[in-house]
């Protein structure tokens, strides 16, 4: 069957924004090679639902594991690759942790570079390449510096990778969603509600509709571009939304 379908490689499938992007793809006719680190239980449940599905365990965070994996990909054939899979972990500023900085770094920035140089010429003429980068990436952080540092680099490093793609008749997009409700969603995540103009957080189908699209003929010009998904969330500071008493941003 895979040899009649269009076939895309989708990097962190086990859940949330991953899970949706591969149900959604395999809805519109493609067999997914899809990757996942340690939710062995919901990567099971993933494969019940979805036949046109192969599976592979990764830790993005290792060398060695990433290029293992990539040596296996390259007797495969892509119309289509998603770098979805990322890693987040709160900071302590005043006891860093460089070990840390470093894995982050390794997994969400470094993982996408290997997989796209690593695969160029697996990608079919008239393919698609989109990396999930984040709003994060757009703005300083307090406690997950790391993570926004990672996602500006992703970012960034879409545009380079869509210049050099070019010319292989490849398009190269990144996806920056703001707060999505997933299985990482927390009690302070929510109250992001409180000044997005939409007034809600998304859903990862959300997302998934937006990768299918960048993926289509329909953004056929579209190419090193950050498209934001977030509701409008990056629209609005807080001070000038609160002094126009629209909102209070006593949350509670």
């Amino acid at each position: 069957m895979e040899s009649t379908k269009k076939v895309a490689l989708i990097t962190g499938v086990s859940r949330g924004i991953g899970k949706a992007i591969c149900q959604k793809l395999i809805e519109e006719g493609y067999f997914v090679h899809g990757t996942y680190n340690t939710s062995t239980d919901e990567v099971k449940e993933l494969q019940k639902e979805c036949d046109n599905l192969k599976v592979y365990q990764v830790d993005f965070s290792n060398r060695k594991a990433t290029m293992k994996f990539l040596e296996e990909m390259r007797k495969i054939k892509f119309d289509a690759i998603v770098n979805n899979a990322g890693i987040f972990f709160e900071e302590d500023f005043n006891n860093f942790d460089i070990e840390g900085w470093d894995s982050v770094f390794e997994v969400n920035v470094t993982a996408p570079l290997l997989i796209c140089v690593t695969l160029q010429n697996n990608l079919n003429i008239g393919g698609a390449i989109v990396n999930i980068s984040s709003t994060d990436g757009f703005t300083g952080s307090f406690g997950s510096m790391a993570y926004s540092a990672s996602k500006a680099a992703l970012s960034n490093l879409t545009k380079s990778l869509a210049n050099n793609f070019a010319v292989k008749g490849i398009r190269v997009n990144a996806i920056c969603p703001g707060w999505i409700n997933t299985g990482m969603s927390t009690p302070a995540s929510y109250k992001a509600t409180h000044l997005t103009p939409l007034a809600r957080n998304g859903q990862p189908i959300e997302i998934a509709n937006v990768v299918s699209f960048l993926l289509s003929d329909k953004a056929s010009f579209v190419t090193g571009s950050n498209l934001f998904a977030d509701g409008g969330y990056t629209n609005v500071d807080c001070i000038m939304r609160e002094e126009a008493g629209l909102v209070s941003l006593k949350f509670e």
